[in-house]
């Protein structure tokens, strides 16, 4: 990420170049990324994962609730409220906890056999059924400031589109001939898983591109700091408290899994959306307050993180 934002700020590397690499993550790498990992799994493991749009669906529900009173008594017009309740209900629910998922095997491997990296993927990407049209649909509708129903090919976006096509094959048993090793299928199967171990090495240096583009100091002076702190305590302080709830009330007693709680706990402990980000450069309305809360936020993360894994991890009943 570090390096993303040099090459931006520092040593020239064009906005454009970010843009189209941006491009052909979410068009070609994650697809290909969610098909490869998610068409070889077991159909009762797509069975397990069915709890997680129900899950997106509770979890984005109670944000927008809580959020809502969050932010109703802060002195802010009701468009930047609005928008702060979409910055603290919709997190980066594809890219950050994938990433984590990814290189926890590598930093904490012993810790890491209890959750495996492909199972939370999936559960991942069904999660992902949900959340992401309810991204389009109601945290655009909130960011923006104005009502626009969202296109089909906003709600069937290319990551999306890869998640359908994986649990397409589950079902209909063409996992088995991805894998068998006398057909073509298996060497362009294992060029396609090739090709998805890219997409977390260039997300990285993309989040980095996207923050050395913020304007800080004219987020500062329009006076947003104050609302972007609150979108930093909302999704730091609030969702993790409604977490630990939510894990000695529900969870624990419903027996889960523990990668069905590792995911949950990811989910619970986000940035907002990038995506965001997108919606206010495409409707010219609160650019500053979203960037400057992505920003902090997103360098947030980085904190927070390493402070509630060893709580996570030390749930009663989780191992």
């Amino acid at each position: 990420m570090a390096f993303g934002f040099l090459l931006t700020r520092f040593w020239g590397w064009s906005a454009l170049f970010f843009r189209r690499l941006s491009r052909f993550i979410v068009k070609i790498a994650l697809p290909i990324y969610f098909f490869s990992r998610i068409s070889v799994v077991q159909p009762e493991t797509i069975r397990e994962g069915m709890l997680f749009p129900l899950a997106a669906l509770v979890i984005v529900a109670c944000s927008l609730a809580c959020s809502w009173l969050f932010f109703r008594f802060l002195p802010a017009s009701t468009t930047e409220k609005r928008a702060c309740v979409a910055l603290s209900s919709f997190g980066n629910s594809g890219y950050i906890p994938l990433m984590v998922i990814e290189i926890f095997p590598l930093t904490l491997p012993m810790v890491a056999e209890v959750f495996g990296s492909q199972i939370p993927t999936l559960y991942v990407g069904t999660y992902l059924l949900v959340q992401s049209p309810l991204l389009w649909a109601v945290g655009n509708f909130l960011v923006t400031g104005r009502e626009r129903k969202p296109r089909l090919r906003e709600l069937l976006s290319p990551p999306l589109i890869g998640i359908l096509c994986g649990l397409l094959m589950v079902f209909t048993g063409g996992g088995e001939l991805l894998l068998h090793r006398q057909y073509p299928t298996y060497h362009i199967y294992r060029a396609l898983e090739q090709l998805g171990q890219i997409t977390f090495p260039l997300i990285l240096l993309s989040l980095g591109s996207m923050i050395a583009n913020i304007n800080f100091a004219q987020g500062l002076r329009r006076g947003v700091a104050r609302l972007a702190l609150g979108v930093m305590a909302f999704r730091f302080l609030v969702l993790p408290l409604l977490f630990l709830a939510g894990y000695f009330l529900f969870l624990d007693r419903m027996h889960l899994l523990p990668p069905q709680i590792w995911v949950l706990f990811l989910e619970t402990h986000l940035p907002p959306a990038t995506a965001l980000s997108i919606m206010t450069a495409q409707a010219r309305k609160n650019e500053d307050l979203v960037s400057l809360s992505i920003l902090i936020t997103y360098l947030a993360f980085l904190l927070f993180l390493p402070l509630y894994l060893p709580v996570f991890l030390n749930l009663p009943n989780l191992f």
